[in-house]
């Protein structure tokens, strides 16, 4: 999520903003608070097919610069055709906006999978939050995947503001040779996703918690780029490509109260992140069973799942390898450490 919210500014500036200003008389003013702030990323289109961004400075165990090429970032509506045929998308409404919040823990709460809200932030601290616009509870809700039930239907985004996403790295890994990793999402959704931070006293950092939605229609992970060698033919392509259909993940990383995800940088310049045991700040063998308690009864669960998975031919129907339906549910995070390497 942190890597989306440059990616957000950009499509913010990209399209024109439209609002109508209304006069509040001074009952109308009492009753504002400092509730945060909303927005719509209205008639967003973005083509950088003929671009390339090249990010420097990763360099291997022996010092030698590795560059990653990013090409063919694409965003716009549906249909598109993997970018083939970009018109704009209008995403998020007034009702339903993205929003940048800063509250107190203890105001805000988190959905759950079996559609209760909890509140995950600890409370007496100050919290910034970004959101995506939110799933529903009840009536009004929207499927998250069309014709696919089982992702649930309490997205907030109607169809049209669903959007298709691609985007292409070229890594220079090995002197000589050129990996690429190629994504093409259609249909895509993040309703209910949001990051999380505050500053911890006892630590002495910042931590925070995130919550990761993505809801697809269609998901392609390709090993080549188009028309190059190898990688000509609608074959040659078919069978350098993964196809996920009807996917949705929901990633949850972070239990605030009890397990913040915490952010540091290592002595020697890696960055780790890091999910404590949920019962590491408990004195006593009562307050670590209660923080267990809490946690199992209350953190949100990861989901992954994928109704259809196949390598190789494009055509369900027929050739390549179907891996049929994959899931992994209902997943809860006990300790976690990632902490980046040199090549």
């Amino acid at each position: 999520m942190l890597r989306l919210l440059p990616l957000l500014g950009i499509a913010l500036l990209a399209g024109p903003a439209r609002a109508e200003l209304q006069a509040l008389d001074d009952q109308e003013l009492s009753g504002v608070q400092g509730a945060g702030i909303g927005f719509v990323l209205d008639s967003v289109l973005m083509d950088a097919g003929n671009a390339t961004i090249t990010i420097n400075d990763i360099t291997n165990g022996s010092g030698q610069n590795v560059p990653i090429a990013v090409k063919e970032f694409y965003l716009g509506a549906t249909g598109s055709n993997k970018g083939a045929n970009l018109n704009p998308v209008t995403i998020g409404r007034l009702s339903q906006p993205f929003a940048l919040n800063l509250a107190k823990g203890e105001t805000m709460r988190t959905l759950r999978d079996d559609g209760q809200w909890v509140q995950t932030t600890p409370s007496n601290v100050t919290v910034l939050e970004f959101t995506f616009p939110e799933r529903l509870t009840g009536t009004g809700g929207q499927p998250c995947i069309a014709g696919f039930a089982a992702a649930g239907n309490n997205c907030s985004s109607r169809t049209s503001e669903k959007v298709d996403l691609g985007i292409r790295y070229d890594f220079q890994v090995a002197a000589g040779r050129t990996d690429i990793l190629n994504l093409d999402f259609a249909e895509l959704a993040m309703d209910g996703s949001y990051l999380r931070l505050w500053g911890d006293s006892g630590r002495s950092q910042m931590v925070g918690e995130a919550r990761i939605n993505l809801f697809a229609k269609g998901l392609q992970f390709m090993s080549c780029a188009a028309n190059t060698s190898g990688c000509t033919t609608a074959t040659e392509q078919r069978d350098r490509t993964l196809f996920l259909s009807d996917a949705y993940a929901n990633i949850a990383l972070g239990y605030g109260k009890s397990q913040p995800l915490l952010f540091d940088v290592s002595s020697n310049g890696q960055f780790v992140l890091e999910l404590p045991n949920p019962t590491a700040s408990g004195a006593t063998q009562a307050q670590k069973d209660a923080l267990a308690a809490d946690f199992y009864a209350n953190a949100p669960r990861t989901n992954i799942v994928i109704n259809s998975l196949k390598a190789g031919s494009g055509d369900f129907a027929s050739g390549g390898y179907n891996f049929g339906y994959n899931a992994i549910q209902g997943i809860g995070i006990n300790y976690l450490k990632v902490t980046s390497h040199d090549l």
